[in-house]
């Protein structure tokens, strides 16, 4: 038994290696089998299926999100998880209902506040997207991808020069991001117009 634990460890810290590295085909198969040795550990479910997500399997993802939370209702992550692939799916009233069960479970996470954003801001809840967003930045998370879609819910609201601001943040953060270089194009377009 005590042979099994140390493979299925290894299997899972296999997959966690192998999803950084985008090889999710090993990522896949090294958690499959720690799932064959270990059918009752959430972990091994929520890390499956964000392999799964990852490689746009979100209706999979999905079932092994869920059977993460039926062996545990409070693995907040998994909530997370199932909440993005739900937004993948464009099914937003659920990706809604578990960013805000994560949240629930723990509002300390900068990334849940940063994926309710994301959430909000498809929702068309622009206001709420920005709240969010400003939580996770106070959270500590500094990521370009945060102020890019705060910038958005900014240009919604028409507050174009918080707008501005965010994008010229995200482009000193990634200067590759051409998402966050075209929302700065476009933003610094209108504002020339409207001067």
């Amino acid at each position: 038994m005590k042979n099994n634990k140390y493979a299925n460890n290894i299997n899972l810290e296999l997959g966690k290696y192998f999803i950084k590295e985008h090889s999710y085909d090993l990522a896949l198969n090294a958690l499959t089998k720690a799932i064959s040795q270990e059918p009752n550990n959430a972990n091994l479910y929520d890390f499956r299926g964000i392999a799964y997500g990852s490689i746009q399997e979100h209706e999979k993802a999905i079932a092994d999100f869920s059977m993460a939370i039926s062996i545990d209702n409070q693995i907040a992550s998994a909530y997370n998880n199932r909440s993005l692939s739900y937004w993948a799916l464009d099914m937003i009233c659920e990706a809604e209902n578990d960013i805000n069960k994560a949240i629930d479970l723990d509002s300390g996470m900068a990334v849940f506040h940063a994926n309710r954003g994301l959430i909000m801001y498809t929702k068309g809840a622009y206001q709420e997207s920005v709240f969010d967003y400003c939580i996770a930045i106070m959270l500590g998370d500094n990521d370009f991808e945060i102020y890019n879609g705060r910038g958005e819910a900014y240009v919604s609201l028409g507050k174009y020069d918080k707008a501005l601001a965010d994008f010229d943040y995200a482009l000193t953060l990634n200067p590759n991001d051409i998402i966050a270089y075209a929302n700065w194009i476009s933003i610094r377009y209108v504002c020339i117009e409207l001067s």
